[in-house]
């Protein structure tokens, strides 16, 4: 597998990363976090994505169903 992204920021402002064909700003100073999401932010929501991508994968291989996750 590979991965590729592109990350830039803006002194004193925010920054954004490109994946595939999104853009996802983000918060880099005090000011510039309040309402994108901050790295921190961003950090667990890609670990909760890795958790419902391998919750949606185990139910096709293990022959379960859900309804949701929260």
């Amino acid at each position: 597998m590979e991965y590729e992204i592109k990350a830039s920021s803006t002194a004193k402002n925010g920054a954004i990363i490109s994946v595939k064909q999104n853009v996802i700003d983000f918060g880099i100073t005090s000011d510039s976090e309040a309402v994108p999401p901050n790295p921190a932010e961003l950090f667990l929501g890609s670990f909760a994505a890795c958790i419902l991508k391998n919750i949606e994968r185990f139910s096709n291989l293990m022959k379960f169903t859900y309804s949701g996750v929260c």
